[in-house]
C-alpha cells in the first residue's frame, strides 16, 4: 500500500468532480449549480441542509511557511467539519488571513536590515508597509497546497483579509461601540514594552511569551538619611527608635550618629537595572520588622527573612512596618528630577515576604504598583532607560548606551565599590518575552490607550460558562482563571503596519472624537467646500472618424458642427452653476469646448487653465489609429465590437496595468488626473469649477473620486457604451481619503495621518499616530469578515454566521485568540450589538507540537519535521490519525516518525489489507444486497461495527475525537485480526455458495460502513474504499453518491446490535489469549493439534463468570478450539486454574503439526513465486524419510486443499518449477518445488 500514491489520486478526483463544491449543500436544496429538478433517490438531487452549522477559521500569517503545528490544528478542524456536513448541515468554510502587525513587520525590517523604529522612518513609512503588503503573500500557494494535501477543505477563493478596508472599517465599527460606552480611554501607565519593537503589548501577547530564566538578583543597602526631618530620632544600640524629638547631633560627634551611619534598609530586587530609578522604597504596615546588627552595621528588613543574613544573627529591635513610613534614606543615584517628597518609606498593600527582604523598591517608571504608588504619594516617575531600552546618558549612570540587561553587570559592580551591594544570588524565575520577536520585556510607563475590562470580568466568566471545552480542564483552568482577571486591554502599538486607531484629538482644545466608519470619515475629513463639474469635449472629427488622439503635436480634429451644438446646450445649463474657474486639456477639441462654455457662461476665456495633465490617454503606438486595434491589443481573442462582456470586461481590466508600446496604461492615467484634482482641490476653497477633458480621463478621475481599486473602477464602464458622451457634464463628487499612490482607497498609515478634521472650536484635529493590537482584528472576525455592518448584505451574513458553533486552534491560543474573540463578543454583548456574549460554543484546543523530547521545534535546533515529507511518505491521512490518537487532545504532542509509522502500517494497513482480502476472495459477480447475518463471526462483527458507530457518534457530538479515533483503532484490528482471520476459510474453501456469500455481504457492508464512518477522519482512505466498493461492485446506483463525503453519516442500526454476544466473543477472545499464553510458555507453535482445553466451572472471569455460561455457546466453543488447534473443550470443576491446557503431544497430534506447518510452508513458496488464490499448481516433493512419505500420503487431501494443489508427487529427472525451496520439517531437509498449471 502506498497511501501518498492513493492520496493523489483521490486529489484529482476531488478537482475533476469537485467534490467539495458540492459538500456544501445549500438551504434552496441546490448543489453548485445542480438544478432542483432531480428527485429523491437521483444522482443529483442533494438533500436539503436542516441548518447552518457555523466555523470560524483563525487566521494564518502567510509570510512564513506552515509548519506541522498547523497540520494539527487544520487537521483537529476539518475532522467536525466533515462530520457534520455528513450529518446532514451546511457548513460554510471561510478562510482569513492575518495580515497585520510584529510578525510581518519584523520579517520586513529584517530583509530590509533595519534595526530600529528610527530607520524604518527614514525609510519611509509608505514603502514599508507596501513591503509589509506584499509579504504577507509570499508563501499563500505553499499554505493552500498543503491545505489541500492534508485533505483540510476551506473556501480559499473567498477568504477575509484583515487588512482590507471593509475589515479594517468593521473594527472601528466595534471601536465606536466600545468608546461610546466610555470603555475606551488614554493612560499613563506602565505596560508591557517591547524594547526591540519599540511598542506596548497587551496582557495576552505577555501571556504567550514567559519562559524559565536563570540571572543574578542583588540584595542592596539602601542607607538611612541621617539629618532628614522626617528621620528625626535616636539610635540607642545601633537601632532606630521611632520617637519624635529634637533634630540629633551631627553624624561624626556622637556614638548615636556613628551608629545611624551605618544603619541599612536591605532591599531585594530582580532588576537592578530599574535602581537608578528608585525614588521611594515600600513597606507593609502590619508586617514586623527587625533591625539586625551586623560586623558590617545595622540592617533593617522583615522579621521572619532575617535568615538571609546569616546564622547567629542579632536582633537589636522589632517594629511594624507603619513605624518606618515616612523615615528618609540617601538616593542610590543623584537625578535632578527627584523631588523633595522622595526617598522616603510609604506603605504598599502589595508586600510580601514569600522573598526577598519585605522591603519593595519603587520605581514609578518601571512598575504597575510602583506607579500606582507614586501617584498616591506624589513621587517623581524618572526614566533612565529610554523606550528602546538603552540606559540614558548623561544621567551617570554605571552602563550607560547599554541594554538594561548588559548594563545589570555595571550597576552592581558600582554598588560593590561603593559598598552598597550586600549580596548577589542566582535567581530562577518566569519572565516576559515579546512573542515575535523574543526580546525580554520592559515594564515602562506611558501614554497608551486601553479598553477598559475590569467592569465586564463577570461577564466574560458567564459568557465562558456556556462554552464547551476540550479539553474540559481549560475551562475553569488556564482559561478560566485568565479571564478572572482580565486587565484593561492595552490596544494601542507605536508601529506602522495595523489597523490604524480612529482616534482624533484637537490640537487646540485637545477634545477627541473617535470615527466608527468610512461615513463618518467622509463627514468629519477637511473638505475644500470645492464644486466639480466634469465634462467631456464636444464631438469632434476625431471621433466621427474612429481615430485616437492623444498626440499634442499632431492635434488637428477640431469640434463638429453637432459638436459645438453640443457643448452649446450644456453650456446653458452650466449658465446656472456660477463658474468660478475653467481648467481644460490643452488638446484642440477640449480647448474650442472651454472657449464655447467660457462665452456663454461669460467666464474671461483667457483665465481657462489649459492643463496636459487631464488629456486623454496616451495610446502609445496606437495613437491616430482605429479605437478597435487599441482595444484588441487588450483582448486579442475579440475585438471590441463582437466581445462578450465577460471578455470586454477582462479587456477593461488588463488596461490598468498592461501598457501599449510607448503609452501609457490606466493606472497611470488616473494618476495625473488625481493628481490636478488634489492640487486643484488644496488651492480653492468654496468654488465652482469646471473640468474639461476626454471619455478615459473622465472615467478615471470619476474612479479616482470614488477610490475604487482597479476590478471596481473597470465595472464604471462595462457596459461597451462612452463612460460620458460627448458634450456631456456631470457634477463629479470629491472628497478627501486616505488612499495609495494609484489613489484607491487605502485607510493604513501614512495615507490615514493626512487626514485632518475640523473641531467645534474651530482647532485642527488629527488622528493619533497608533494602530492597534493585531489581536483586536483578529478577535473581531466574527463581525468583520462580512464587512459589518457597513457592507451590502453583511447584516444577514452575521445573522446567519453568529455565534460559531466550533473553532479550533492549539492550546496557546487561549491567551491569545480564543481570548479576545470572547473579549470584543462580550464588548458588542455590553453595547447591546449581539445578544450572546459568547462567540463561539464549542472548541477544541490541541496541544503545541514538540520534538521527540518535548523541545520547542525551531531551524536553529534542527529539529524541525517537514509536513510535506511527512504527508508523501507516510500520507495525509496517517499524519491526521496520529493527532487524533497519539495522546489526549490538549497534550503535548512529542512528534515522533517511529509513532506515524506505526500508525501507517497498524492503522492503515491493515484496514488497506482488509480491502485487498475481500477484492481478492469475493466473487467477481457479487452483488450487495440487503441480509440478515446468521452466522456467529458475522452477526458480531455487525454488532460491533454498529455499536462503535453509537459510541463514535457520541464522542464526536461531545467533540471528543480521542476516544473516537481510539475506538475505531481497536474495531480495525478487530475486523482484520479476528473476524476476517476467523472468516477466512469461509472465503478461500466455503462449504457452499451460501457461506462465502454471507460472508461477502457481511464484510463488504461493514467495509464500506467503515468507510463513511472514518470519512470525517481520515478523508483519503475513504474515499478509496468506498469507490472501490461502489464502482467494482455495481453500487453506482441513483441511489449513490459518488463520493463518501457526499453521503450522509452511518446510523446504527440498533436491530443489529447484540451486547451479550459481544461480551461472549470478548470472553471467548480473553481464553484464547490466556490459552496461547500458555502454548507460548510450553514452546508449542499454533500449528501443532492439542488435545485439549479445560475450563474451570466455577464461574471466573475467564469462564464466563456469572452473566455467560460457555457451555451453551457451542459456536463460540468451536470458534475457541478451531483458534487453539485443540480437539476438545471440556468444563472441569476440579481444576485450580480457570484454565488448564494439555500439552501432551501424540504421535498423531504430531503428525498433524507436520501437515500444518507443511501447508504453511508451500504457501509461502506459491506468494515467493507471486502466484494468487486463484492459481492452481502441482507440488513435488524430495524426501528420504519413510517416515514423512507416511505422513504425506495420510494428509494428501487435506494438503492439497489447503494449498491449492491438483497432486503432490515425487521428484522426477529434469523436473523444471517456477519455484524451488529447501525446507526444514520437524528436523528434516525436504526439497519442494511447485509450477503453475492453470488459474
Amino acid at each position: 500500500m502506498n497511501l501518498s500514491q492513493i492520496e493523489q489520486k483521490t486529489l484529482e478526483f476531488w478537482r475533476e468532480k469537485k467534490i467539495f463544491e458540492k459538500s456544501l449543500r445549500k438551504k434552496e436544496a441546490t448543489l453548485l449549480g445542480i438544478a432542483k429538478k432531480g428527485k429523491p433517490g437521483s444522482k443529483k438531487f442533494i438533500q436539503p441542509s436542516k441548518k447552518n452549522f457555523v466555523f470560524f477559521e483563525g487566521p494564518p500569517t502567510a509570510n512564513g511557511r506552515p509548519g506541522m503545528h498547523h497540520v494539527e490544528a487544520r487537521s483537529f478542524k476539518d475532522i467536525i467539519l466533515r462530520y457534520k456536513t455528513m450529518r446532514g448541515f451546511f457548513v460554510d468554510r471561510k478562510a482569513g488571513w492575518d495580515t497585520h502587525g510584529l510578525p510581518v513587520e519584523l520579517q520586513v525590517e529584517k530583509e530590509l536590515g533595519l534595526k530600529n523604529k528610527k530607520e524604518i522612518e527614514e525609510y519611509g513609512i509608505e514603502k514599508f508597509n507596501q513591503k509589509c503588503k506584499e509579504s504577507v503573500w509570499r508563501y499563500k500557494d505553499e499554505w493552500e497546497k498543503l491545505t489541500e494535501r492534508i485533505g483540510f477543505w476551506l473556501d480559499m477563493k473567498n477568504p477575509y483579509i484583515t487588512y482590507e478596508n471593509s475589515y479594517i472599517e468593521s473594527v472601528w465599527f466595534i471601536l465606536k461601540k466600545i468608546w461610546d460606552k466610555k470603555l475606551i480611554y488614554k493612560g499613563f501607565k506602565v505596560v508591557p514594552h517591547c524594547p526591540r519593537c519599540v511598542t506596548t503589548l497587551s496582557s495576552h501577547e505577555v501571556a504567550q511569551g514567559y519562559e524559565t530564566i536563570k540571572e543574578n538578583s542583588v540584595y542592596v543597602k539602601f542607607k538611612i538619611s541621617s539629618s532628614s526631618p522626617q528621620a528625626r530620632g535616636e539610635i540607642k544600640g545601633g537601632v532606630l527608635n521611632n520617637r519624635q524629638t529634637a533634630p540629633p547631633p551631627t553624624p561624626s560627634s556622637t556614638k548615636e550618629g556613628r551608629n545611624l551611619d551605618n544603619t541599612y534598609f536591605l532591599v531585594w530586587t530582580t532588576t537592578p537595572w530599574t535602581l537608578p530609578a528608585n525614588v521611594a522604597l515600600a513597606v507593609g504596615k502590619d508586617i514586623d520588622y527587625a533591625a539586625v546588627k551586623t560586623a558590617g552595621g545595622f540592617f533593617i528588613l522583615a522579621k521572619n527573612l532575617v535568615n538571609i543574613i546569616g546564622e547567629n544573627i542579632v536582633i537589636e529591635k522589632e517594629f511594624k512596618g507603619r513605624d518606618l513610613i515616612g523615615k528618609k534614606y540617601e538616593p542610590l543615584f543623584k537625578n535632578p528630577n527627584q523631588k523633595e517628597t522622595d526617598m522616603e518609606v510609604v506603605a504598599g498593600d502589595f508586600v510580601s515576604t514569600d522573598e526577598g527582604t519585605g522591603i519593595v523598591h519603587i520605581a514609578p517608571a518601571s512598575g504597575e504598583d510602583d506607579l500606582s504608588v507614586g501617584q498616591k504619594e506624589n513621587l517623581s516617575v524618572i526614566h533612565t532607560v529610554g523606550p528602546d531600552g538603552i540606559v540614558a546618558s548623561g544621567l551617570g549612570i554605571p552602563g550607560e548606551g547599554k541594554f538594561v540587561k548588559d548594563a545589570d553587570k555595571d550597576i552592581v559592580e558600582d554598588f560593590k565599590k561603593r559598598n552598597l551591594l550586600f549580596a548577589e544570588k542566582n535567581y530562577e524565575h518566569e519572565y516576559p518575552f515579546c512573542w515575535r520577536c523574543d526580546s525580554p520585556l520592559l515594564y515602562y510607563a506611558k501614554e497608551s490607550w486601553f479598553i477598559k475590562m475590569e467592569g465586564i470580568r463577570k461577564r466574560l466568566v458567564a459568557n465562558n460558562k456556556k462554552i464547551n471545552w476540550e479539553p474540559t480542564y481549560i475551562k475553569e483552568g488556564r482559561f478560566g482563571e485568565f479571564i478572572k482577571d482580565a486587565k484593561d486591554w492595552a490596544i494601542s502599538r507605536e508601529r506602522f503596519w495595523g489597523t490604524p486607531l480612529p482616534v482624533f484629538t484637537c490640537q487646540k482644545c485637545n477634545k477627541q472624537e473617535l470615527v466608527g466608519s468610512l461615513d463618518e470619515l467622509k463627514k468629519k475629513s477637511l473638505k475644500s467646500g470645492n464644486r466639480y463639474f466634469m465634462m467631456r469635449h464636444g464631438e469632434a472629427e476625431c471621433n466621427v472618424k474612429h481615430i485616437i488622439n492623444n498626440d499634442i503635436k499632431n492635434n488637428n480634429y477640431p469640434l463638429t458642427k453637432k459638436g459645438e451644438k453640443d457643448v452649446a446646450q450644456t453650456a446653458k445649463k452650466l449658465k446656472s452653476k456660477k463658474i468660478d474657474f475653467i481648467f481644460s486639456s490643452d488638446l484642440l477639441r477640449a480647448k474650442q469646448t472651454a472657449e464655447l462654455v467660457a462665452e456663454t457662461v461669460s467666464f474671461n476665456k483667457s483665465k481657462i487653465v489649459f492643463d496636459p495633465r487631464i488629456r486623454e490617454i496616451n495610446a502609445g503606438v496606437f495613437n491616430n489609429k482605429n479605437p478597435k486595434e487599441y482595444h484588441a491589443y487588450f483582448a486579442q481573442s475579440a475585438n471590441q465590437g463582437s466581445a462578450t462582456a465577460g471578455s470586454y470586461f477582462s479587456s477593461q481590466l488588463e488596461k490598468f496595468s498592461k501598457i501599449p508600446p510607448r503609452g501609457e496604461n490606466l493606472t497611470q492615467l488616473k494618476q495625473r488626473a488625481m493628481n490636478f484634482l488634489e492640487e486643484i482641490d488644496k488651492k480653492y476653497q468654496e468654488k465652482n469649477i469646471l473640468i474639461v477633458c476626454h471619455e478615459y480621463t473622465a472615467w478615471m478621475m470619476t474612479a479616482g473620486a470614488k477610490w475604487l481599486v482597479d476590478e471596481e473602477a473597470a465595472k464604471l464602464n462595462q457596459d461597451k457604451k462612452d463612460f460620458i458622451k460627448t458634450g456631456q457634464c456631470r457634477e463629479l463628487d470629491f472628497i478627501p481619503l486616505p488612499h495609495d499612490e494609484n489613489f484607491v482607497l487605502d485607510l493604513h498609515r501614512p495615507y490615514i495621518d493626512k487626514i485632518k478634521s475640523q473641531c467645534q472650536c474651530g482647532g485642527e484635529m488629527a488622528r493619533e499616530k497608533d494602530v492597534l493590537d493585531v489581536w483586536l482584528d483578529s478577535g473581531t472576525m466574527p463581525f468583520s469578515q462580512w464587512g459589518y455592518p457597513h457592507r451590502k448584505g453583511s447584516e444577514k451574513e452575521f445573522k446567519n454566521h453568529y455565534p460559531a458553533d466550533y473553532i479550533s486552534e492549539a492550546i496557546d491560543q487561549t491567551r491569545g485568540w480564543f481570548y479576545t474573540l470572547l473579549a470584543v463578543a462580550t464588548l458588542m454583548e455590553f453595547c447591546g450589538v449581539v445578544k450572546d456574549g459568547a462567540p463561539y460554543q464549542n472548541v477544541i484546543c490541541p496541544g503545541l507540537v514538540v520534538d521527540k523530547f518535548g523541545k520547542k521545534m525551531s531551524k536553529s535546533k534542527g529539529n524541525v519535521v517537514d509536513p510535506w515529507e511527512m504527508c508523501e511518505k507516510f500520507g495525509a491521512d496517517a499524519v491526521r490519525w496520529y493527532f487524533y490518537t497519539v495522546n489526549s487532545a490538549g497534550d503535548p504532542k512529542k512528534f515522533d516518525v517511529k509513532d506515524l509509522q506505526d500508525k501507517n502500517r497498524k492503522v492503515f494497513g491493515t484496514l488497506y489489507n482488509s480491502l485487498v482480502f475481500f477484492e481478492t476472495y469475493a466473487d467477481k459477480k457479487f452483488k450487495p444486497k440487503k441480509f440478515k447475518p446468521e452466522n456467529l463471526l458475522d452477526k458480531w462483527i455487525s454488532s460491533r461495527f454498529n455499536h462503535l458507530n453509537e459510541q463514535v457518534i457520541g464522542n464526536l457530538e461531545k467533540y471528543d475525537i480521542v476516544s473516537a479515533a481510539r475506538l475505531i483503532e481497536e474495531f480495525i484490528d478487530d475486523l482484520s485480526n479476528w473476524y476476517i482471520r476467523r472468516s477466512r476459510e469461509r472465503f478461500q474453501q466455503p462449504k457452499s455458495l451460501k457461506e462465502k456469500d454471507e460472508a461477502s455481504q457481511t464484510l463488504h457492508f461493514v467495509l464500506l460502513s467503515l468507510a463513511k464512518l472514518i470519512a470525517p477522519f481520515a478523508p483519503f482512505i475513504s474515499e478509496e474504499i468506498y469507490r472501490t466498493l461502489t464502482t467494482d461492485y455495481g453500487l453506482r446506483t441513483t441511489a449513490k453518491r459518488e463520493s463518501v463525503h457526499l453521503c450522509d453519516y452511518p446510523k446504527p442500526d440498533k436491530r443489529l446490535m447484540n451486547k451479550r454476544l459481544e461480551g461472549s466473543m470478548r470472553m471467548a477472545r480473553e481464553i484464547v489469549a490466556r490459552a496461547l499464553a500458555l502454548r507460548m510458555e510450553a514452546k508449542i507453535k499454533i500449528r501443532q493439534p492439542l488435545k485439549e482445553l479445560r475450563f474451570s466451572a466455577k464461574g471466573g472471569s475467564a469462564s464466563g463468570g456469572k452473566n455467560y455460561d460457555l457451555r451453551k455457546e457451542k459456536e463460540l466453543l468451536e470458534l475457541i478450539k478451531e483458534e487453539l488447534n485443540i480437539k476438545s473443550a471440556v468444563f472441569d470443576k476440579s481444576i485450580k486454574n480457570e484454565i488448564e491446557l494439555n500439552t501432551e503431544i501424540t504421535p498423531e497430534l504430531r503428525e498433524e503439526g507436520v501437515a500444518r506447518e507443511l501447508v504453511r510452508q508451500i504457501q509461502n513458496i506459491r506468494k515467493d513465486a507471486g502466484f494468487v488464490p486463484q492459481d492452481v499448481i502441482i507440488v513435488m516433493f524430495q524426501v528420504s524419510s519413510f517416515k514423512f512419505q507416511e505422513t504425506l500420503k495420510k494428509w494428501a487431501d487435506y494438503i492439497k486443499k489447503e494449498t491449492r494443489a491438483r497432486s503432490l508427487e515425487s521428484y522426477g529427472q529434469g523436473m523444471k518449477f517456477d519455484l524451488e525451496k529447501e525446507i526444514d520439517l520437524d528436523g528434516e531437509k525436504i526439497k519442494v518445488g511447485i509450477w503453475k498449471i492453470t488459474k
